[in-house]
C-alpha cells in the first residue's frame, strides 16, 4: 500500500513570527521587549507608582520596527505586559496610543487606574 505524498500548506509568515518570536520582561529598564531571531525589534515602556494608594503601572509607549507591525506582534507585548500588572495586583493607566486602543477592544480585561 502507497501513501500518498501529502503537502503541508506554508505557513504564513504571521505564523513564523508568532513562532519565533519571544517576550522579555527586562525590570532593570522597565520594559517589555520583543526579540525575533536574536534581534530586538519592538518594545513597551512603563512606569510603576503608587496612585490613590495603589500600584500602578503606567504604559508609556509601544514601538515595533515597521516590518514587525500587523502580525500580532504588538499583542504580544500587551499580553506580556497584562500578565505583569495583574501578578503586581496593580491598576493600568494607558498612556500609549496602542494601549489605549487594545484595551478599548478587550475591555475589563485588567483594572484600570483613572487618567
Amino acid at each position: 500500500m502507497q501513501r500518498k505524498n501529502r503537502q503541508r500548506p506554508p505557513q504564513s509568515a504571521q505564523a513564523i513570527l508568532q513562532q519565533i518570536a519571544q517576550v522579555v520582561h527586562n525590570t532593570d529598564r522597565d520594559r517589555f521587549e520583543l526579540w525575533v531571531a536574536g534581534d530586538l525589534v519592538g518594545v513597551l515602556g512603563y512606569s510603576r507608582e503608587i496612585v490613590d494608594g495603589r500600584p500602578t503601572v503606567t504604559i508609556l509607549h509601544t514601538v515595533l520596527y515597521d516590518e514587525y507591525t500587523g502580525h500580532g506582534l504588538g499583542t504580544r507585548l500587551m499580553v506580556g505586559a497584562i500578565g505583569y500588572v495583574r501578578e503586581q495586583g496593580a491598576r493600568l493607566r494607558p498612556v500609549c496610543s496602542f494601549t489605549k486602543s487594545y484595551l478599548d477592544s478587550h475591555p475589563g480585561i485588567v483594572a484600570l487606574a483613572p487618567a
